[in-house]
């Protein structure tokens, strides 16, 4: 499960997965803190769909809002376009922080690392 950052052009790259889906990165693509925030959106969307769907909302947008200090990203905050539900405000969060990767993988560290294939 792999991604190859591909550089296209001066400050423009093109991520791509082994299945062959791109997205643009850079320029007039997404920035890579926007790649973050959507992939933690997009996670928190996919773990609660089910939960939401299932009660009747079939049509929900999710928006991540990240906060920056001067050099990262500090915060980032998901939230699901939907109607206050009591049951859905208290599972979705629980649900997300359960099965979200992405979410776990940031709120724990996980470490990088970066090197030279040569």
């Amino acid at each position: 499960m792999s991604v190859t950052v591909r550089r296209v052009g001066e400050g423009r790259f093109v991520a791509r997965t082994a299945n062959g889906a791109t997205v643009e990165v850079g320029g007039d693509g997404f920035s890579p803190v926007q790649l973050l925030e959507a992939a933690l959106a997009a996670c928190a969307a996919m773990t609660a769909e089910q939960l939401i769907t299932r009660r009747g909302g079939s049509d929900f947008a999710v928006i991540a809002t990240g906060t920056q200090s001067a050099h990262e990203l500090s915060s980032v905050d998901i939230a699901f376009d939907l109607p206050a539900d009591e049951p859905l405000a208290t599972i979705v969060p629980r649900a997300v922080a359960r099965e979200c990767k992405v979410s776990r993988t940031v709120e724990h560290g996980a470490p990088v690392t970066v090197r030279l294939n040569g």
